[in-house]
Formats: structure tokens, sequence, C-alpha cells
């Protein structure tokens, strides 16, 4: 009996590189019976994961501090294992910091961006790793921007929520080509637009594209580098011309 799964429409070769690390983990416990945690997954390796799993009778859940964190790593053959048996929430308090600013220390520390989930910021700034990186990171992890931090083991082993706000906006596109897309959202040229595709630094819900072509669907997530993240909404009408009408929201 053999593991089932076809992800021969995964274009981006950096996610495709991913996705089949965690198959391998999903395939040791198929195999084995025994149990298995993998690394810090996104939405959209998560969902192929999960599909797997479920074409396959595997009994998976994911876990990332809470039910709405975007990053998770997944549990296989879990039995009675406990969530905080594989993740540690940790907090630094009242200080003054950004999302890159926390992910580019811990990275500066040799941390592996798959090792690393959420990163949540309010008053105090939140953040998930692997168990195994824990004791790690509470000891080197001492300046960030400049800054002298105390990195603390949350008392209660659960994420922050985070509070998304967006900035909802209205505009005519003639395509939902990508290029046109982004073009019309930033006010670049199209040729400006061609070219942060060409140099991938455009996803849609969290794949690379690199066709400037591509056709976005409502509710997709646009994440631009550089730039943040914007979600196509919908499309609300339409012109004499022909144009679409839509709404997208840009993630503050």
């Amino acid at each position: 009996m053999t593991l089932e799964y076809n992800i021969d429409f995964i274009r981006d070769k950096n996610k495709k590189t991913n996705i089949k690390k965690a198959i391998s983990l999903l395939e040791k416990a198929f195999y084995t019976k025994k149990f298995v945690y993998s690394f810090f997954l996104d939405p959209m390796e998560q969902k192929i994961i999960s599909n797997i799993a479920k074409n396959n009778d595997i009994d998976i859940k994911f876990v990332g501090g809470n039910e709405k964190a975007e990053r998770k790593i997944f549990l296989v053959n879990f039995n009675h294992c406990l969530n905080e048996d594989y993740i540690r929430v940790l907090i630094i308090k009242d200080i003054n910091l950004e999302h890159k600013d926390i992910l580019g220390a811990l990275i500066s520390l040799g941390i592996d961006r798959e090792n690393i989930g959420d990163i949540v910021i309010d008053k105090n700034c939140e953040f998930v790793v692997l168990e195994d990186d824990y004791p790690f990171i509470k000891y080197n992890l001492t300046k960030i921007a400049n800054k002298s931090v105390k990195v603390e083991e949350k008392k209660i082993n659960t994420l922050m929520d985070k509070r998304l706000e967006y900035k909802i906006n209205k505009i005519f596109v003639s395509s939902l080509r990508i290029d046109n897309l982004v073009s019309s959202i930033l006010n670049l040229s199209r040729k400006k637009a061609k070219d942060l595709i060409k140099k991938k630094k455009i996803k849609i819900d969290y794949m690379i594209v690199d066709d400037p072509s591509y056709q976005v669907e409502e509710e997709s997530l646009i994440s631009i580098r550089g730039y943040g993240r914007y979600i196509f909404d919908q499309i609300i009408g339409s012109s004499k011309k022909g144009n679409y009408h839509i709404i997208y929201k840009k993630v503050l």
C-alpha cells in the first residue's frame, strides 16, 4: 500500500520542495504508524497536506498557537500528545518592534524560517517556534534592532489573536491579469508590474506567480515583496466600457 498524491500542479519550485519535505514526514507516519510532527507550513501547504492525508485516511491535526494562526505544524498518529509539547509561544514585553525585526533576528540566529510560526505584535511581541529551538532562542536572542530584549516563555502556551486591519479600496480595472491588478493597485506602470512578477516578488495565496497573464480570482491574497499584502475581495460591477469594478483590501 502506497501513499497516493499528485503535486504536479505546483509550479513554484521552492514551494514544491517544501511540500515534498512535508510529504516525506507524512509518508514516515503512514508506513511506520509512529507519531510524527512537522515544521511550520503556510495555509496553502496545510491545505495540500490535509487533502493528501484525507485521501489516504491519515488522522492529522494542525497546531500553531491558536485556531486562527496562519502558520501551523501538523501532528500525525498523535493519540494523546499535547500541542504544547511541540511548539512554544514566546513573548517580549513592552517594546516597540516590527514583524520584520523579530523575523530577521531569529533568522540571524540561524533559525530556519520553516521553524518559525506566527509573529503577533501588540503592546507585547509574541511569536511561535518549535519546542526544540526554544532554549537556544531564550538564551541567545538578547538584542533586536539595536534594542536589548528579554525573551520569556508565555505561561499559557497560546498565541494572542492577530487583529487584522484593512484599508478598503474600490477601483476599475480592464482585466483580472495579475500584472494589470498590481499596476492598478500600486499605481505603477504595467512594465514595472511585470518586472516585479519576473523577479518573483509576487505571490498569490502563498505561491509565487511568474506569469504576467495569470488570472486572479476573487478572495485571493496577493503578497508583493516590499509593498505589503492585498486581498482582491470581489467584483461589484462593470463600466460601460467593460472594465471591472472591484474591491480590494490592503492589509495594514
